[in-house]
This record gives C-alpha cells, structure tokens and sequence, in this order.
C-alpha cells in the first residue's frame, strides 16, 4: 500500500520549469538558436519532462522537434522567430513541429512569428535557381502528425508562411483562446 501512495505523490509531483537561458539560448533575435533549442528539449525529456520557459526577446529558430512531456512557455514579450532561411527547416512541416508524440502544451502570452513573406520570397529564390523542388513546402508555424494530448493555449500566431498556421495530421489538438495574425 505504502508504494502505491509513493506512485501517486510522484504522479502529482510538478515537472521542472527549465528557463531557456540556461541552454545558451539567446534572445537577441540574430543567433540562430535552432541547435540550442532542440538540445534544451531534448535534455527536458531525456530527464522525465517539464517546461522550457521563454522570457522576453526575440528567439530566432528553424525547425524544431517538440517532444512528448516537453512544454513550451512563452511570457508576455516572448518572441519566437522563424528563420527565413528555407534550408532551416529541413523540409519539416513547421517551425515547431511532433510526430507521433504526447501531452505537450505550448501556453503563454508570447509570439510565434514566422516572417512568413521573407520566407516564401527567399524559398522563390531557391526554387529560381533550381536548389530545391517547385513541390517544396514552406512550413507551418506549428505542426503535429499523429499525436495525442496537444494543447496551444493563449499565444499569438503571426506571419506564417503557410497559409494554415497549426497543421495538423490525425492529432488531438485542443486549441485555446489563440490570436492568428
């Protein structure tokens, strides 16, 4: 009996909140910090989950891949940028992006912009110059292909350059009180 109370208690027990910082994540809105954030996500759930925090700035990324367990926090004055680099996103589906993944919540009262009209202008570029293929898509601020338990909740979504903001695959999205601009 004494092991099942221990069980619950770990059960309630709240995940650590990890702030972005601590990765060498900068928010001066110039470094990319694609490598940075994934390795910070990937860390949260190697070590059990918990919340990646976002403070104000300007957080420049390409594609990155959310993991079940892994939450994303983005406070008022929080920016998430996307690359306008189309080589940034490896042909992923979004900027944030999960494939067959779990219980993820991205909250708060920041932004995903995703300079949508510098994108589709330098992925053109590209396609002039025959580097990459007329069929390639440009990616969603947020995508998700057969995953459960997803929440975005309270954020603002900008500039996206797809034309749907938060794709979606066969996956449990429970969208809340988001803005679309």
């Amino acid at each position: 009996m004494a092991i099942i109370s221990l069980v619950s208690l770990q059960g309630l027990a709240q995940k650590p909140v990890y702030k972005a910082s601590k990765f060498s994540i900068r928010s001066d809105g110039k470094q990319d910090n694609t490598t940075s954030i994934q390795g910070a996500i990937d860390y949260i759930a190697a070590n059990g989950g918990g919340t990646l925090e976002f403070s104000v700035g300007r957080y420049l990324t390409g594609a990155v891949e959310l993991k079940s367990g892994v939450n994303i926090k983005l406070l008022e004055g929080a920016i998430i940028v996307g690359s306008t680099n189309i080589y940034s996103y490896k042909g992923h589906p979004g900027i944030f992006w999960a494939e067959g993944q779990r219980n993820i919540l991205i909250d708060g009262h920041g932004v995903f912009d995703g300079r949508g009209a510098e994108l589709r202008e330098n992925e053109k570029a590209q396609k002039s110059l025959g580097h990459i293929p007329e069929n390639n898509a440009v990616p969603a601020l947020m995508s998700f292909k057969d995953c459960e338990g997803i929440v975005v909740k309270g954020v603002i979504l900008r500039n996206s350059a797809a034309e749907i903001p938060i794709l979606s695959g066969k996956a449990g999205i429970e969208v809340q009180n988001v803005s679309i601009e």
